[in-house]
């Protein structure tokens, strides 16, 4: 990475389907463009940990969060749900919301929304 200043991709909303009883992946994807010489590269997220939240529609209810399995150095940070995590029956009223897939540094410092969007939930 060059010594010439960068900033992050403009991260867009991504909406979700995902379907109860299937596993899923969810996570988000890192870019950064070098204003220099306009090139793009992956931030290498080696080291880093992330998370992925369910929120209630208006954001403010924590339904669910797991932390992300894979942290890559092409950027991605994801998490593997597995079939079994919505099927309690609080699923059958928890249908739609808000998702972000958070990374931290290995220092705490840094934080960054790396995903986020809408998501459904389905049988």
């Amino acid at each position: 990475m060059s010594d010439m200043p960068v900033y992050g991709k403009r991260v867009v909303p991504r909406d979700v389907r995902l379907v109860r009883g299937d596993s899923e992946r969810l996570g988000g994807w890192w870019r950064q463009r070098d204003l220099v010489t306009g090139e793009v590269m992956e931030r290498d997220l080696t080291g880093w940990s992330g998370r992925i939240e369910l929120r209630s529609p208006d954001g403010v209810e924590l339904w669910y969060s797991r932390a992300c399995d894979e942290m890559t150095d092409d950027g991605h940070a994801v998490a593997n749900i597995t079939p079994s995590a919505f099927t309690a029956d609080i699923w059958e009223q928890r249908r739609s919301g808000r998702w972000k897939c958070v990374v931290v540094s290995p220092s705490g410092a840094t934080v960054r929304t790396v995903g986020w969007g809408c998501w459904v939930l389905s049988d």
